[in-house]
């Protein structure tokens, strides 16, 4: 491993993802990626059961896939390999992993929810980090509630739905003044579903909206997010698993129209994952393991765990992080992205952290294009809410405060 890279060197390294200069982030002398943290969404999958919610609305016939419902397809599996060939690449330039070879044992750590499609991507990115070496990818039993990613599920955080309804409208307005903006993006969703063609022609911005505790004490979601977050989901699966262009939103979607559409996918997020009651909940268990991964002394350099993009949405709000990928909507995980938190020493010993999101557009993962540190997936270096004015990197004690404040009160 390189011990050390010279500040200019890194900073060509930042450059070559779309990072910006480590110059500009306080540190002094040489800097060293001492750890990484890297949390994934998993890659490719079918669309779940009942995710198009619009067929109450409107009545198109579906494309069939050959994968059944919600699991992880043999194209999405190639395109998780893909990102874990780029990694072992761009891990090695920074010193955190050798250029080949299998790793030494303790030098990474995989770990997956218990979905088929998580598990699935987890070995898939070990084959192409490692090929042949057999990593291990940890996880507990398949379906069962991993409480570090279905927290609430698992019953491992205490929740309400009353009380996260209340809290989710003081915070943000609630769901219909989350969608007043997007009156056009909704307009183009009713084109691509071809609305004008049905008897009577489906009108979604009317829908009526209700954010309200469900039954079991869950929340209940009515309204254009919940009829339109998982349909543009819907669209943007066929995109990249390749179906012919006839079949993604039935040939009206091109690749402009799902990247716009793409925000009402992410427009769930801002009701279940990013507002604080809901961030601390889905998110805790996961930040919290992450703290203690990037404080501790003895833990592996590279940190791998595949989750999914609630669990992605919800960290990124609690480390104050937004993002715009390459292809999709404001604060939309990409499809088989990760978010990545990078721990740096300075040359005075001093510990900064930096946050980072790297995913393949939707044209490379439609094509299983090549990733090398030449044909890179897209990289975006993060504000951070803890970093001073003009900086980008936090010091480590700074960033693990005011991760802590966040988790200790809604």
């Amino acid at each position: 491993m390189k011990p050390f890279l010279p500040i200019l060197a890194f900073a060509a390294l930042l450059a070559v993802g779309g990072g910006a200069s480590a110059q500009t982030a306080g540190p002094q002398g040489p800097l060293k990626v001492e750890r990484t943290m890297m949390l994934y969404r998993h890659g490719i999958r079918a669309p779940l059961p009942g995710e198009a919610a619009i067929d109450a609305y409107a009545h198109p016939p579906w494309p069939v896939w050959s994968t059944p419902p919600s699991l992880l397809t043999p194209h999405g599996r190639e395109a998780a390999r893909l990102m874990g060939v780029y990694d072992r690449q761009r891990l090695a330039s920074q010193g955190l992993a050798a250029p080949e070879g299998c790793p030494a044992p303790g030098a990474i750590a995989i770990w997956t929810n218990t979905a088929q499609r998580t598990i699935a991507s987890g070995e898939a990115f070990a084959e192409g980090f490692a090929p042949g070496c057999h990593l291990a990818v940890g996880h507990q039993p398949l379906d069962t509630e991993d409480p570090l990613f279905h927290p609430v599920e698992a019953k491992a955080v205490e929740f309400s739905g009353a009380k996260a309804a209340a809290a989710i409208t003081a915070e943000n307005g609630g769901p219909a003044a989350l969608v007043a903006p997007y009156a056009a993006k909704i307009r183009e969703m009713e084109r691509v579903l071809g609305c004008d063609r049905t008897q009577p022609p489906c009108d979604i911005t009317s829908a009526p909206t209700r954010l309200a505790p469900s039954p079991d004490d869950g929340l209940a979601l009515d309204g254009p997010i919940s009829i339109l977050s998982g349909t543009a989901q819907v669209f943007m699966l066929q995109y990249a698993e390749g179906l012919p262009l006839d079949q993604v939103g039935w040939g009206r979607a091109t690749p402009r129209t799902l990247e716009d559409v793409s925000r009402l996918h992410a427009l769930l997020f801002d009701i279940y994952a990013r507002p604080r009651y809901m961030a601390r909940r889905i998110g805790g268990p996961m930040a919290r393991r992450i703290s203690g991964i990037l404080a501790a002394k003895d833990a592996p350099a590279v940190n791998v765990f595949v989750g999914h993009d609630n669990n992605i949405a919800a960290l990124a709000s609690l480390i104050g992080a937004h993002f715009k990928m390459d292809g999709y909507g404001q604060d939309d995980p990409p499809i088989g992205g990760a978010l990545e938190l990078q721990v740096f020493v300075d040359g005075q010993g001093r510990r900064f952290v930096g946050a980072f999101y790297e995913a393949q557009t939707p044209d490379q993962l439609r094509s299983l294009a090549p990733l090398s540190l030449a044909s890179p997936p897209v990289r975006r270096e993060l504000d951070l809410a803890c970093h001073a004015p003009g900086q980008r990197l936090c010091r480590l004690e700074d960033f693990l405060v005011a991760l802590d404040r966040r988790l200790s009160a809604d």
